[in-house]
């Protein structure tokens, strides 16, 4: 009775691990800016860097949002673009560590870029994030 109980297990563990991946989601890009850029302009565009791959960063030479944990908040940068430093609207830090850059058609890649925020106890909060930037021709 025990061989039959393991093999029963070893074939249901081969039915999972056979069991293709699901589609990838399409990115959820509400209550981000995602209007084109002008010519001349240029933006970053931040995804999740989990399974979900959620769009949860945006920012030009004039705007910046987030999509935190606590839900959407607009940034304001503290330098010019492309900005590493912004505040929200409570006057919290909030900072882009862009990483290693990888240069691609029409701008720059950053696969390990992280925001950090910081908790209402002082605790730095690391998001994993991977970051596009793209710049439209004049």
């Amino acid at each position: 009775m025990r061989l039959i109980s393991i093999f029963c297990v070893f074939a249901l563990l081969g039915g999972c691990a056979s069991t293709p991946p699901a589609a990838a989601p399409s990115p959820d890009v509400s209550g981000l800016p995602t209007s084109e850029l002008a010519p001349g302009q240029c933006g970053l565009f931040g995804w999740s860097t989990d399974e979900a791959r959620k769009f949860i960063f945006y920012a030009d030479s004039k705007t910046a949002r987030y999509d935190s944990v606590e839900g959407p908040i607009n940034l304001t940068a503290q330098s010019p673009f492309p900005a590493s430093e912004y505040q929200d609207i409570a006057g919290s830090p909030v900072t882009l560590r862009l990483g290693e850059g990888e240069v691609m058609s029409g701008g720059m890649r950053y696969p390990g870029a992280r925001i950090v925020t910081t908790t209402d106890e002082g605790w730095e909060r690391l998001h994993p994030v991977a970051i596009v930037q793209i710049c439209q021709p004049e």
